[in-house]
């Protein structure tokens, strides 16, 4: 599977990244569902109560108010987005705990504050896995 992306988000994801270091940058991925088309990257407020170098929680009434910006537009909430501060671009148990079937998820590595590199993500909750998918961006 591969999922279309936008330069502009691409560029967010990674900008968020290297502002939030060393602590996990996250945010939410706004698009389409039919066709699955991320469009945008809008960057949260990591508001974990510690660890933030390590996990990531986005506040819940940052997500309500982009849901109520976003009704009637066509456009959604369709994925999730966050780094990984000095590991690998690949999801961790954590990740796997909090996943929702059905939602795109983009991680970005960064090391030493520059991301280098970023990896999109589908989960499949029978399994409790995430399938790795393209991105194209266009």
């Amino acid at each position: 599977m591969t999922v279309p992306m936008s330069r502009a988000a691409l560029e967010t994801i990674k900008d968020a990244g290297r502002g939030s270091y060393p602590e996990e940058a996250c945010g939410l991925l706004v698009g389409t569902w039919e066709p699955r088309r991320l469009d945008e990257a809008r960057p949260m407020r990591n508001v974990a109560a510690d660890s933030r170098e390590l996990r990531y929680e986005i506040d819940a009434a940052e997500t309500l108010r982009l849901g109520t910006e976003l009704r009637g537009t066509g456009r959604d909430i369709v994925g999730i987005f966050h780094s990984h501060v000095d590991l690998s671009a690949r999801p961790s148990a954590q990740d796997v705990e909090r996943a929702w079937e059905g939602y795109s998820y983009i991680i970005v590595s960064v090391e030493k504050g520059r991301p280098v590199d970023l990896r999109a993500w589908d989960f499949d909750g029978a399994s409790r896995t995430f399938r790795e998918v393209d991105i194209h961006v266009a």
